[in-house]
């Protein structure tokens, strides 16, 4: 099985596909679009978010670690600088690690890997999608171009998104074992994350995006409820680049993509758009949190799909 995944929704996916597969039959290919330069140090935000989640260390908000502190936040506000752009001392650290062994020329797939190891993540396979720099902008209305982070934490996401731009992924290529992954999956699912800001930025390194339009078996899990985001700016992003409201706009961000597509019991009433799309829609229980953390929807949509 392997996974597209951005941060928090990829990783919860991840997490409730986990108890149902063998070890090691479990690969996550990671969004590295949202990747920035902060305090010096080289900030991973969505494979972070897969490796803390399925490390058991996340942090109650879906992202960073838990019970972690804020000593060097606080002295460098206390010098003056801008720490809008939070990071807890234990995840300075590790991108502190990560920036640390990047100068010493590894690279980020090797990286990964072996602070995978260091948090007891051994049974899943974590992928950065290219260990080339392929970094996501966001036009925003009256504002020009701004750098991912820019956009979604120093300005809380507040501004009206009009165009996304994928730097870099038009010479990169795609991580070591990713295409492979990907080609020899069982199946192949897409997560629910942000179609344009978390999955987008990984098809748009035109390897992947050949080998997931070659996929014979393809599954999207729709991140709307209601027609909405649970959290996050997934809806308004979506109109802005243009794609319709609720799941004929996710329909239309995979299209060509997927073959089925799973979908809120909330949003139940449009199973019938698929048949537009040549996409089978299934509604169900699509929430990742909860009591069995998603395990039960991950066995459903695995029964349904391989039948």
């Amino acid at each position: 099985m392997t996974l597209l995944a951005g941060g928090v929704g990829g990783a919860r996916m991840a997490r409730a596909l986990r108890p149902v597969l063998d070890p090691g039959h479990l690969t996550v290919v990671v969004n590295v679009g949202d990747d920035t330069q902060r305090y010096g140090v080289h900030v991973a935000a969505d494979p972070d978010t897969v490796l803390y989640t399925l490390a058991g260390v996340v942090g109650p908000q879906g992202w960073g670690r838990s019970g972690d502190t804020r000593e060097v936040m606080k002295s460098l506000t206390d010098m003056g600088f801008d720490t809008s752009f939070t990071l807890g001392d234990k995840d300075l650290s590790l991108c502190l690690a990560r920036t640390m062994m990047l100068g010493e020329g590894r690279t980020l797939s090797e990286i990964t890997a072996t602070l995978a190891h260091s948090l007891g993540v051994d049974d899943v396979v974590i992928l950065p999608a290219s260990d080339d720099a392929v970094r996501t902008f966001v036009e925003v209305a009256g504002g020009g171009w701004l750098e991912f982070q820019e956009y979604f934490v120093d300005r809380h996401h507040t501004d009206a998104v009009t165009a996304l731009a994928y730097h870099g992924a038009q010479n990169a290529a795609p991580g070591p074992g990713v295409v492979e992954a990907i080609e020899l999956a069982e199946t192949l699912i897409i997560a629910p994350s942000n179609p344009p800001l978390s999955i987008w930025p990984i098809l748009a390194i035109d390897a992947i995006d050949q080998a997931v339009r070659s996929h014979p078996r393809r599954v999207g899990v729709s991140p709307l409820f209601a027609g909405a985001a649970l959290k996050g700016p997934a809806s308004e992003v979506m109109a802005g680049v243009g794609l319709s409201p609720g799941t004929e706009g996710v329909l239309e961000a995979y299209r060509g993509l997927i073959d089925h597509l799973f979908i809120d019991l909330a949003d139940q009433e449009d199973t019938a758009l698929g048949e537009g799309f040549g996409v089978a829609i299934h509604a169900a229980d699509t929430r990742l949190s909860g009591a069995d953390e998603g395990v039960g929807f991950a066995s459903h949509l695995l029964e349904v799909t391989s039948s």
